[in-house]
């Protein structure tokens, strides 16, 4: 029996929230979509005296059906088992469709469910329904269920499941509580390097599969204009002319692969009369976007987008840039996170020549021009003309916003000493105090005021940080803190260089 990793399968640090691998905390309430309905073959008519339970074991079923549009593969989980009292009150299924890191394993079908049973329980197996129709070309063969073992933290391959392709159900035995999850095997050890992996290879053909994205998402016209096929022939380097191609190129990014795609631009494109969708979204997988768009010098016209939220152009991008763009007449609306260009976006260095023109709608405050959400985004020669809820605005994202209407109050004194290093004075009440380098104008450095193994105050910047961005031009070394959702200068500031 082969045992993996789990750290290795799911992204868990996003935008610098990291997110726990540990157990389910009993105590914290999930999100789930799913609805369900509990049902016992075998119940006892009268109540089972605890002297009576002790003296029999039963064997007994109980079946748990689940309704989730986001991963409909699953539709029924059947526990049976022998139990000297009532199975339903010493046993249950739930799934964890609110786990990050489970959700996340290669190969998914369905939900992951968590078993749990009593010591009055013996002999278990596992029973899941699955639905032909949503295997999205996997062969039946392939399911394979795997258990977490949380003691060592891997998912453990339960051998010899039992495929019983008329009643569509794989069988196991669940000799633990804990989480099962029905894989495609191929794709979980293909991602591994497994050679077992080619035992299970098949044909795979995204064209011919409803993805995740299509199931949860609004996809506005995208889909009635995409080409699977020529999405699937020109990835990952989409050279774009027309509103069908760029489609396409949306299809393939939000659906296939978020990681590997660049968008170049050849002709001005119009949008005009079509409902478009963000490309890159939020799920339990990895769905960001993290590639180019170069926009050549071109132009997008009527780009209307109507979402929740991350809404934009770009929806949520991680590393993604985005060059010699102008969006003309955009209409951009949404709850929170909203921007022409960009929704939220992190992990992301400079973005050049990207203007804007628009309306923009966003029922929280979280909006910009370009970009709704930033955090240390470099905007060079871009601009906005836009609308913001009926109100002219040139700010080219929230954080900008906010950094102009928040009072800069220097409480921190920096000094420049003669053999290049700068230190500063020590006050207390600040979040995430921070270092902050801007070379030429542009941020080239943010890091911890604070040593990060002791949690003392690091009083004294090295010279060769406060050069950091090169000794070519200016650089302005400050302290940053936390306030009002985005970071404030709360210093002097030092100036190395002309």
């Amino acid at each position: 029996m082969k045992k993996r990793g789990l750290a290795l399968l799911t992204v868990a640090l996003l935008a610098g929230g990291l997110v726990s691998c540990g157990p389910k905390d009993a105590d914290e309430p999930e999100e789930s979509s799913v609805s369900s309905a509990e049902e016992e073959t075998e119940a006892p008519t009268e109540e089972v005296t605890e002297e009576e339970t002790s003296a029999e074991m039963t064997e007994q079923s109980c079946r748990r059906s689940f309704d989730s549009s986001e991963c409909p593969e699953i539709t029924m989980v059947t526990l049976t088992a022998k139990c000297s009292g009532k199975l339903r009150k010493e046993a249950s299924v739930d799934d964890v469709s609110g786990h990050v890191l489970h959700m996340g394993v290669v190969g998914r079908f369905g939900l992951p469910f968590e078993l749990d049973f009593s010591d009055t329980v013996t002999d278990a197996q596992l029973s899941f329904t699955y639905n032909k129709d949503e295997l999205r070309g996997v062969p039946e063969e392939n399911l394979m269920v795997l258990f977490y073992n949380e003691d060592d933290q891997f998912y453990d391959e339960l051998p010899e499941p039992v495929l019983d392709k008329e009643n569509c159900t794989i069988t196991v035995n669940a000799e633990k509580p804990g989480v099962y999850i029905v894989v495609d095997a191929y794709q979980w050890f293909d991602a591994w390097g497994d050679s077992r992996a080619e035992k299970f290879a098949y044909d795979k053909d995204p064209t011919a599969y409803t993805t995740d994205w299509e199931r949860n998402c609004d996809t506005g016209s995208i889909m009635e204009l995409a080409d699977k096929q020529w999405a699937m022939e020109n990835a990952p380097l989409f050279h774009v002319s027309t509103p069908e191609q760029l489609a396409s190129a949306v299809y393939y990014i939000n659906g296939v692969n978020s990681n590997y795609a660049s968008i170049v631009l050849d002709a001005d494109i119009d949008l005009t009369g079509y409902d478009w969708s963000p490309m890159g979204w939020q799920s339990s997988g990895n769905t960001a976007f993290s590639g180019n768009v170069d926009g050549g010098g071109h132009k997008i016209t009527g780009m209307k987008i109507e979402g929740d939220t991350d809404v934009g152009f770009i929806g949520y991008g991680l590393g993604c840039t985005v060059n010699d763009l102008t969006f003309e007449n955009a209409e951009v609306s949404g709850g929170a996170r909203v921007g022409i260009v960009g929704g939220e976006v992190y992990m992301t260095n400079t973005w050049e020549n990207v203007h804007v023109s628009g309306k923009i709608s966003g029922a929280f405050e979280d909006y910009g021009g370009i970009v709704g959400r930033e955090a240390s985004l470099n905007f060079v020669n871009c601009s906005a003309d836009v609308e913001i809820n009926g109100e002219k605005s040139d700010f080219l994202s929230y954080r900008q916003k906010t950094i102009a209407e928040t009072e800069v109050v220097e409480t921190f004194t920096l000094t420049l000493n003669e053999d290049g290093s700068i230190t500063r004075d020590d006050h207390e009440g600040f979040r995430n105090l921070c270092w902050q380098i801007d070379h030429n104008g542009q941020g080239v450095l943010q890091r911890g005021a604070t040593d990060p193994h002791t949690g003392d105050p690091e009083l004294t910047l090295a010279p060769q940080y406060a050069t950091f961005g090169g000794t070519d031009g200016k650089s302005e070394v400050y302290l940053t803190a936390y306030i009002n959702g985005t970071y404030i200068r709360v210093s002097n500031i030092i100036t190395i260089g002309q």
